[in-house]
């Protein structure tokens, strides 16, 4: 897993493209490369400038991908559109030349994974397909029940897929085997829903966030269920969870990041930021976790103690997928000022210190408990000793001045 700069982040450059949004971003040595609708862009990676540009025929925005075969480094990404004609293409990124292009059946926005010398992608009517990187051959095909809207998640072996369908409202997780793509496994909710996470998978273990608003871990061998916790909402079909050795983290759709312990699913933390959250998935870094929300701010959370210790301004247009590198973190950006925007650590900056507004703080809530308790005596007080000067001294005052021989009845 890669890793950032530390916050606290300053902006060190954008780069906004004539055409608008672009997917996010893939990092490649110096260049960071993004796909808009007519265009794909090499951006240079220090200075936010365009460096190249491929011309593009048009459909949906996908996340390209990188993959090394035979000494070569090629970039891969989707092209085209129903109309036109759909294609999986391969560029060699020493000089831009066109290798291989494969039809595909339908538009495609899942976004491209490799494994090795094989890129697997997935297309809108739901067809998975594992295409050798060397000459853009098909190795197999499969079928998931509607469309998939995530890169595959690749490991073990296996290659794992979500796949929905908006008109029955299902959706599924689907385990395949990487050689054949034979079904192992999947998983369907028992609730109607769509908005299922797409997955990811470590240490064999595979998670994903379901229409139920449940987290859920797999054994990725079988596919059978080692822990579920429910959230507070629904999951973006095109984010996925982060897992690492000592955490799960996951955002739902409302802003709620959580942070799960990956052998229990126990809830270590969560952090609830009332914003949403369509596009950007949490990536981990160097203790801290990033997520992008939709009111334009890229903030950061400390994986120990839950608490917010960065955050951009916001501005118009949502903050997307996050790519990381040693010295920078770079996202994609909505909005009218479309594109990419680039973080740098700030040594200057503060860092904050700040708790979930829907954390229970015992101290700060007795605190507050005693205080208005204070001025609520305060307030009772002052109107019963301005009675007691008209009405004269309290029944009690005027009980204790009765003679000995009358205490007991009635005054």
């Amino acid at each position: 897993m890669a890793s950032g700069p530390l916050p606290p982040y300053r902006q060190a450059w954008t780069f906004r493209p004539s055409e608008g949004t672009v997917s996010g971003p893939v990092v490649q040595g110096g260049t960071v490369v993004t796909v808009g609708t007519t265009a794909v862009y090499g951006v240079d990676l220090a200075t936010g400038r365009q460096v190249w540009k491929l011309d593009r025929t048009g459909g949906p925005l996908a996340m390209p991908a990188v993959a090394s075969v035979g000494g070569r480094t090629v970039l891969l990404f989707t092209d085209g559109t129903k109309d036109a004609g759909v294609g999986l293409v391969a560029v060699s990124l020493k000089d831009r030349t066109e290798l291989w292009r494969t039809a595909l059946k339908a538009p495609s926005r899942s976004g491209i994974a490799v494994d090795g010398a094989t890129a697997f992608v997935a297309d809108d009517d739901g067809n998975v397909y594992a295409v050798s990187v060397s000459d853009g051959s098909i190795t197999w095909t499969a079928k998931t029940l509607g469309d998939v809207l995530a890169p595959p998640a690749v490991a073990g072996g296996r290659v794992f897929v979500a796949g929905r369908d908006t008109v029955n409202q299902r959706a599924q997780l689907l385990a395949l085997d990487e050689a054949s793509g034979r079904k192992d496994w999947e998983f369907t909710p028992s609730v109607a829903g769509s908005t299922g996470s797409a997955a990811s998978v470590a240490d064999g273990t595979v998670v994903a966030g379901a229409a139920d608003r449940s987290i859920h871990a797999f054994s990725a061998e079988d596919g059978t269920e080692r822990w579920s916790r429910l959230a507070l909402s629904l999951f973006s079909p095109v984010t996925a969870p982060a897992v690492t050795s000592d955490g799960v983290y996951a955002v739902d759709v409302s802003g709620g990041l959580y942070r799960l312990d990956p052998a229990t699913g126990a809830r270590v933390w969560d952090y609830q930021f009332n914003q949403l959250v369509v596009r950007s998935a949490p990536v981990v870094s160097r203790g801290t976790v990033l997520v992008g929300l939709n009111d334009g701010r890229l903030v950061a959370v400390d994986t120990t103690s839950g608490n917010l210790v960065w955050q951009s301004d916001p501005s118009p247009g949502l903050i997307g997928p996050i790519a990381l590198t040693p010295n920078l973190v770079v996202a994609s950006k909505g909005g009218n000022d479309a594109g990419l925007v680039a973080y740098v650590h700030d040594p200057s900056a503060t860092l904050l210190d700040v708790p979930s507004p829907t954390r229970l703080d015992a101290g700060r809530l007795f605190g507050n408990y005693a205080i208005a308790f204070v001025i609520v005596l305060a307030l009772l007080l002052v109107p019963i000793r301005l009675a007691s000067n008209r009405i004269g001294p309290p029944a009690w005052e005027a009980w204790e001045g009765l003679d000995a021989d009358e205490e007991g009845e009635a005054p």
